[in-house]
């Protein structure tokens, strides 16, 4: 009886041995996920506050580009219209009417080329 108690208690304790072995394991193991959360909840605020910086940052260029977008419809609406009397006379119209437009056309290709009438 004594031979088969101790076989049995030197089982349980192989047992316990094997149970306080994977308990380490698992400690060990929970220890590391705990720090893993730690770190991507650092990551996570990080990411977060880069997130914030962006969404300023696309605040403030939209504010510059209704800015801008106004400015230029204001330089736009300053231009001088086909019909306002204030256009410059870029393209020799004002010399065609007088002329008629064969000669100023025949002109303006001479100048072009460099020839003399």
């Amino acid at each position: 009886m004594t031979g088969s108690m101790l076989t049995e208690l030197e089982q349980l304790a192989a047992k316990i041995g094997r149970v306080l072995h994977h308990a380490d394991t698992l400690a060990a193991e929970n220890q590391r996920l705990r720090e893993e959360i730690e770190r991507l909840q650092a990551e996570t605020g990080q990411l977060r506050g880069d997130r914030e910086a962006m969404a300023a940052d696309r605040e403030l260029l939209n504010i510059k580009i209704e800015e801008a977008q106004l400015r230029i419809q204001s330089i736009l609406d300053k231009l001088p219209t086909a019909s306002d009397a204030r256009q410059l006379d870029l393209l020799g119209e004002g010399e065609a009417a007088r002329l008629g437009e064969g000669e100023a056309a025949s002109r303006a290709e001479q100048k072009a080329t460099g020839e003399n009438a």
